[in-house]
């Protein structure tokens, strides 16, 4: 809490000094996705909402007249649950990953290349974070993934289905220090490298405490971040 006061105080201060000391400062979050390309080992994310071409539904995007200064930062890999194999998955929940599930199934060693590689942030061209490790943003759980037995006939049926048990405020989450301002009147690069391409997961069967199965898939890498919004603080802004 004394960190977040003296974050609040130091930007606050920084505003003053510019004359906008007239700025909000509300604690926000910036959730900003890729689709896995098993092609690529290169992602860089959009920041701004105006970048409307690559927006996915659960986005959260900087407003082109707001400034976002970076307190912490996440990276996971991004899956989710459905009740069907079908592309066309009427009902589905996604779900966030702070590490690649193989005590599950090993199909996810395809993914695991994702805590092996850098990340970096620029702004105009200008970099702020360079060659950042990924390996920092990984989380690997007490609890882990848990494969209820599919056999429920016989007395010895007595595992149950379990799930990482996460707190996705703090797991998979790390403090900035300097802190980064991304701005929606700039250029924000934010491009994470990987040593060689991961390929999505799909259709792992799970098999839950009932005997249903349910199945899980991970298409999309996810990067969130925690900070400070400067509300019209954006040059656009004057």
């Amino acid at each position: 809490m004394v960190s977040k006061r003296n974050n609040f105080d130091m930007i606050k201060a920084k505003y003053t000094k510019m004359g906008k000391g007239n700025v909000r400062l509300t604690q926000s979050s910036l959730f900003l996705t890729k689709d896995i390309d098993p092609t690529r080992s290169t992602y860089t994310f959009d920041v701004l909402e105006n970048q409307t071409q690559t927006l996915q539904l659960d986005e959260i995007r900087l407003n082109l007249n707001d400034e976002f200064t970076i307190t912490q930062a996440g990276l996971f890999l991004y899956g989710e649950w459905s009740l069907s194999t079908s592309p066309e998955r009427s009902t589905s929940a996604p779900q966030l990953l702070t590490y690649a599930p193989t005590e599950l199934d090993g199909a996810f060693i395809s993914v695991k290349g994702l805590y092996a590689g850098t990340m970096r942030i620029a702004v105009n061209n200008i970099v702020y974070q360079e060659k950042l490790d990924t390996r920092r943003f990984e989380k690997v759980t007490r609890t882990q993934f848990n494969n209820a037995l599919a056999n429920y006939s016989t007395a010895t049926d007595v595992a149950g289905a379990t799930i990482p048990s996460n707190d996705f405020s703090t797991d998979g989450m790390i403090e900035y220090a300097p802190l980064i301002v991304l701005s929606g009147a700039k250029k924000n690069e934010i491009t994470v490298t990987l040593p060689q391409a991961i390929a999505p997961v799909t259709n792992i069967s799970f098999i839950n405490n009932h005997g249903q199965n349910v199945y899980f898939n991970v298409t999309k890498i996810a990067l969130k971040l925690y900070g400070l919004n400067g509300q019209n603080a954006s040059k656009f802004q004057g």
